[in-house]
């Protein structure tokens, strides 16, 4: 075996094999190899930029064909990344930290006059630090705190909950 194809020859088996050897492919070839539909592999083909036509002969390059699949591979994984922190984030409301001086407790403000309503001991929250959520929990000793988060001062920091 060639190459670096030895490092991978216990996951090989004999199709893989004799593919390897192919710098190019035919449409039939390709949709069989890769599992797709004749339609699928060659619109794709296309897509990628990797049909070569030598007179009535039409080809498809697989180094080419195999670097847009993964194009396409990391394209889904990061917007399938974007749905789940968007799910997340809309399962979770966003505000900032504030003294309710009435009830001496801390609140959530999540706009102008939209509140979380006070918060208890132990309430378990997310805090904005650095650009990361982090999760902690609201404590009252001498003052408030939060769990694991040195901080004078709790008003304005940026929490989800």
């Amino acid at each position: 075996m060639s190459g670096n194809l030895w490092m991978f020859s216990d996951m090989l088996d004999d199709e893989d094999a004799k593919m390897m050897q192919h710098e190019f492919v035919t449409y039939y070839e390709g949709a069989d190899y890769y599992g797709l539909g004749l339609k699928v592999f060659t619109r794709l083909a296309h897509e990628a930029g990797a049909v070569y036509k030598i007179g009535k002969r039409v080809l498809i390059r697989r180094d080419i064909f195999e670097e847009y699949l993964r194009i396409l591979r990391r394209k889904e994984d990061t917007s399938e990344m974007d749905e789940n922190m968007k799910s997340e984030d809309n399962d979770m409301r966003q505000g900032a930290l504030t003294l309710d001086a009435q009830t001496g407790r801390m609140d959530i403000r999540f706009d102008l006059e939209n509140y979380y309503g006070g918060l208890q001991c132990g309430e378990g929250l997310d805090i904005l630090i650095n650009g990361e959520w982090v999760p902690t929990r609201i404590e009252m000793g001498d003052g408030w705190y939060l769990s694991g988060i040195k901080t004078d001062n709790l008003e304005g920091l940026i929490v989800r909950i």
